[in-house]
């Protein structure tokens, strides 16, 4: 080999080990695929957002009053509803969003676990707070806990809809009623019907009605978390806190433990049929990208 060949593979070597580390401008491709706000990562559906949406390729029209209810055109719908409201608060966007829900397969002919579908982490609200490095942190240290144990204080004590807003509005509003068709560990609940109740048929049925729940609001098939804990007490389980009798449109914000007995709207407790949304693949965010709180 000759010194001047050697000194050129030297040459070359150095380069792509300075673009190995970052040293380009140039974004990766993963990065670039991200759209803006590459650490956006996590919401909850607001009522204003999921009330305004168009009909999607899935995804039904909703009631421009009382929602989707528990139809939300399957997991591909509800996907799709979670990457029609990312888009329109962040224009540009391009993850892949996945909404947090279980289902049976007895309709879909697919049993998913919520927990399976959402990736591995990080994820980050709008406003660029951290909900969890990963799996692991999404759990809480203990049921009664109910919050992510690797969540910033300020998201754990008030999940936030797509725009970054803080889901509760206004004091005495009760609208924290998330569903999830899970249990705890994010996996199916077992409502006693295989979790045909408890997704709402796999999240494509307003017409299902459980068995309806006791004034605790335990008895019920259709588990719902909470986007916000009721109290420093209780009321605290992001996941599942308690269940709503069925999978009809609307519900009530108005406050109460459990739905009345003849209240089988999926809000019937304190909510209006929102759910969570992950998109996968996201990153930390950077010094400087974060917007003005």
């Amino acid at each position: 080999m000759t010194a001047l060949l050697a000194l050129r593979l030297l040459a070359l070597g150095s380069l792509m080990g300075s673009l190995a580390c970052g040293d380009s401008e140039q974004p990766a491709p993963d990065e670039a695929a991200l759209g803006p706000r590459p650490y956006f990562s996590f919401f909850v559906t607001s009522q204003k957002g999921l009330t305004s949406l168009p009909a999607g390729r899935f995804s039904p029209a909703p009631d421009p009053v009382d929602g989707f209810g528990g139809n939300l055109g399957g997991l591909e719908g509800a996907d799709e509803i979670c990457t029609m409201l990312a888009q329109s608060s962040n224009p540009g966007d391009k993850k892949i969003w996945r909404a947090f829900l279980s289902t049976s397969g007895l309709i879909s002919g697919v049993a998913v676990d919520a927990i399976e579908r959402i990736g591995d982490g990080p994820w980050f609200d709008f406003r660029g707070f951290k909900l969890a490095d990963d799996v692991p942190g999404l759990m809480p240290l203990e049921d009664r806990e109910g919050r992510p144990r690797g969540a910033a204080p300020q998201l754990a004590a008030m999940f936030t809809g797509e725009n970054g807003e803080e889901m509760r509005v206004g004091p005495g509003i009760d609208n924290h009623d998330t569903l999830t068709g899970s249990f705890r560990d994010g996996r199916l609940f077992e409502d006693g019907e295989g979790g045909l109740i408890a997704t709402c048929g796999d999240w494509t049925s307003t017409d299902l009605r459980g068995m309806p729940g006791n004034p605790m609001a335990t008895g019920g098939q259709v588990p719902v978390g909470h986007s916000w804990p009721r109290s420093n007490r209780e009321g605290r389980h992001w996941i599942s806190e308690h269940t709503v009798n069925g999978c009809e449109r609307g519900g009530r914000t108005d406050g109460g433990t459990a739905a009345p007995r003849d209240d089988f709207r999926v809000g019937g407790a304190g909510g209006y049929g929102g759910f969570y949304c992950f998109a996968l693949g996201a990153r930390p965010p950077r010094p400087g990208e974060l917007p003005q709180l």
